[in-house]
C-alpha cells in the first residue's frame, strides 16, 4: 500500500536545501527516494510492530516523503538505515524506537496540528531514539 501523497519528485522534496547541502547529502537523499519507492514495507512494518497501515504510512510520508519538503527536514542516514532494516525484516531494537517516535510525532503534527519542534520534543521525551542512538555509538 503506497499513498499518493508522497509522490512528489525528489528535486521538489529537497528544494529547501542549498546546492552544497544537496551535494553533501546526495547519497542519503537517494536512500530516501528508494524508501519512498518501496511497496511492501508499510504492511510488513505495521504487522511486525502492531501499528495500523495508516499509522505507518503517515509516519513514512512524514519522515521520508512529502513531510521532508513541507517541514524542511534534512536527510538523516541513520533514519534511512533504520527504515530499510525494518522494511527487510532485519530491524534492531533501536529501530522500533524510531518507528514509535515517528508515528507519535507525525500524529501530533498531522492529526493534531502541533508545531513540528514541539511534537519532536514530546516524541523525543517518550521515544528517545536519538539519545539511544548516541548511547549505542558510545558503547560500541
Amino acid at each position: 500500500m503506497n499513498s499518493h501523497s508522497n509522490a512528489i519528485p525528489s528535486s521538489e522534496r529537497w528544494a529547501h536545501l542549498d546546492r552544497y547541502e544537496r551535494k553533501y547529502a546526495r547519497k542519503v537523499m537517494e536512500r530516501y527516494d528508494r524508501i519512498m519507492q518501496l511497496k511492501t514495507d508499510v504492511c510488513r512494518i505495521a504487522n511486525r510492530y502492531q501499528f495500523s497501515v495508516n499509522e505507518v504510512q503517515r509516519a513514512k510520508d512524514y519522515a521520508f516523503g512529502s513531510g521532508v519538503s513541507r517541514y524542511q527536514f534534512y536527510p538523516d542516514e541513520d533514519m534511512a538505515a533504520a527504515w530499510i532494516r525494518m522494511a527487510v525484516g532485519r530491524a534492531m531494537d533501536i529501530d522500533e524506537i524510531l518507528l514509535r517516535h515517528e508515528v507519535f510525532e507525525s500524529n501530533l503534527v498531522i492529526n493534531q496540528g502541533a508545531i513540528v519542534e514541539d511534537a519532536h520534543e514530546l516524541a523525543q521525551a517518550r521515544y528517545p531514539w536519538s539519545e539511544r542512538l548516541k548511547q549505542r555509538r558510545h558503547d560500541e
